[in-house]
């Protein structure tokens, strides 16, 4: 039986297709535009979410914290310029090494041990923070769906609940 770690995690992969499919169906310039708000476009939430998640699989892969976190420093800007389709694939691409990472693991688990910025150590494990990436991913893409209805589009649904039905009913593999 698989994890329901790996669950959410396709999960999470599923509704970032979700956001991505419905941004193509979109005007070119919604993806970039800036709006008063939590962020300043979709574009800077997208990066924000790549970003973190690349910082996590980092740490999972044994590089520190602060390692992770000088990485999404360095890469903001050049992360933030990419287009949609770019940021899709980047996306897919960081999707993919998860996966790989994963499978890796197998059914046992990796502890870890996160320096965080105030010096305490935290002793955790990769499969008890793949909810924390995926609820990271869960209250942004939330962020997107308000973002687009300001600026007079709907979004699409992203529910966890309505991934499992799908995937039950075979609509999605």
């Amino acid at each position: 039986m698989e994890r329901l770690e790996l669950k959410l995690y396709e999960y999470n992969k599923w509704a970032n297709g979700q956001i991505f499919n419905r941004l193509k169906e979109l005007p070119k310039d919604v993806y970039y535009k800036e709006i008063q708000s939590v962020f300043s476009s979709i574009s800077s939430v997208l990066a924000h979410v790549y970003l973190s998640d690349l910082g996590w699989i980092e740490v999972f892969s044994g590089k520190e914290m602060g390692y992770s976190l000088e990485l999404q420093k360095q890469l903001k800007e050049e992360t933030e310029s990419k287009n949609l389709e770019e940021m899709e694939a980047m996306f897919l691409n960081l999707s993919e090494r998860y996966r790989l990472f994963f499978s890796q693991l197998e059914s046992s688990d990796k502890s870890l041990k996160i320096a965080n910025p105030n010096g305490d150590i935290m002793e955790t494990s990769v499969f008890e923070q793949v909810p924390h990436v995926v609820n990271h991913g869960t209250y942004h893409r939330g962020n997107i769906t308000a973002m687009l209805r300001q600026m007079g589009y709907a979004s699409v649904p992203t529910d966890y609940g309505l991934y499992l039905y799908l995937k039950q009913s075979g609509a999605i593999r």
